[in-house]
C-alpha cells in the first residue's frame, strides 16, 4: 500500500466552515489512542478556533482593524491546522481510515459507485442545508425531521422540519456552526415508511 496523503482543503473554506471543521477534528481526535501526542495540542487548536470565531463575529460589525485582526487569527489557524494535518498523515502512514477518523480528508477519495440514498449538504446561504433522498415511485410526500447536537434517546427528541411532495428540501434559519442530525420518512399508498438511518451535518 502507498502512504496516504492528507489534502489541505480546509485552507479554502470560509471562516464559519473552518471553525466547524476544526471542532470536528478536535472531537474526533480527543481521547483517540491513535493520536496520543498531536504536534498541536488539541487545547491549543481549540484556542485558535475560538479566537478565529470571535474575531470573525467582531469583523461582521465592520471596521478595518477588526478585519485585520480576523485575518491574523485566520493565518494562525491555517498554520496550526497544516501542522496537525501533517501529524495525522505521519501517524496514519498507510491507514486511510485513521485520516478520516481524525476529521481530515484524503487527497484522493474513492468515487461512489452509485448515488447515495440520503444526503445533506450546505445550502445557498448561511444557516441552511439541502437534503436529498432518492425518489420513491408513487410517494405522496416526504416527512423531514431533525435534531441538534446529539441523537435523542426517544422519538420525542425529533422535530418535523418540513413535509414536501418531492424528494428534496432546503431547510433555512438553522444555527450556524452547529451539529444537526436529519432523517426522512416516505408516505405512500401503502402507509408511512420507517425513518432512514440519521445522517449528521454541521451547518455553516
Amino acid at each position: 500500500m502507498k502512504k496516504v496523503h492528507v489534502v489541505f482543503d480546509f485552507i479554502q473554506l470560509s471562516i464559519p466552515e473552518k471553525v466547524a471543521r476544526s471542532r470536528n477534528v478536535i472531537s474526533e481526535m480527543s481521547d483517540n489512542p491513535a493520536f496520543p501526542n498531536p504536534d498541536v495540542p488539541l487545547t491549543e487548536l481549540k484556542d485558535a478556533t475560538d479566537l478565529l470565531e470571535t474575531r470573525f463575529l467582531n469583523a461582521r460589525n465592520g471596521g478595518k482593524e477588526n478585519t485585520i485582526l480576523m485575518r491574523q487569527a485566520e493565518d494562525i489557524w491555517n498554520d496550526k491546522m497544516r501542522i496537525e494535518a501533517r501529524y495525522v498523515e505521519r501517524i496514519a502512514d498507510e491507514d486511510t481510515a485513521l485520516v478520516l477518523h481524525a476529521g481530515f480528508n484524503l487527497a484522493k477519495q474513492p468515487i461512489p459507485a452509485q448515488r447515495t440514498e440520503f444526503s445533506a449538504e450546505s445550502g445557498k446561504s448561511s444557516g441552511s442545508v439541502l437534503l436529498r433522498r432518492q425518489a420513491v415511485p408513487g410517494a405522496k410526500s416526504y416527512i423531514w425531521q431533525f435534531c441538534m447536537n446529539t441523537l435523542p434517546e426517544t422519538e420525542d427528541g425529533w422535530k418535523i422540519a418540513e413535509v414536501t411532495g418531492k424528494a428534496s428540501v432546503e431547510l433555512t434559519n438553522l444555527i450556524p456552526v452547529t451539529k444537526y442530525w436529519f432523517r426522512v420518512a416516505v408516505v405512500s399508498p401503502n402507509g408511512t415508511s420507517p425513518y432512514n438511518d440519521p445522517i449528521m451535518h454541521i451547518v455553516t
